[in-house]
């Protein structure tokens, strides 16, 4: 998978009781990192909060900087129905 340019924006939420701010950074395991710019609280889940980042190189992370680990949900796509599905269907039903 290609990596996004740095200092690209992009909008990411955070799930946990971390204290997540403006300035904070965030790393994925798989050396990923994100600059907060702005952060938003969600109003039904008091766990999530919605942020704006800014893509950022790891190895431009400051030390003293507050740095968050991000782990990715694996995501729950559902199967796209075929054209052929889709036919076999109508035939079944004709």
């Amino acid at each position: 998978m290609l990596r996004k340019p740095p200092y690209t924006p992009c909008k990411l939420y955070y799930d946990g009781n971390a204290a997540v701010e403006v300035g904070h950074f965030l790393r994925t395991p798989a050396g990923s990192a994100y600059a907060v710019q702005s952060v938003r609280r969600d109003r039904k889940r008091d766990y999530r909060v919605h942020l704006n980042c800014l893509r950022w190189p790891e190895a431009e992370i400051p030390a003293e900087a507050t740095v968050h680990p991000l782990h990715w949900y694996k995501r729950q796509h559902r199967r796209a129905v075929s054209l052929s599905a889709i036919n076999k269907r109508q035939g079944e039903t004709l």
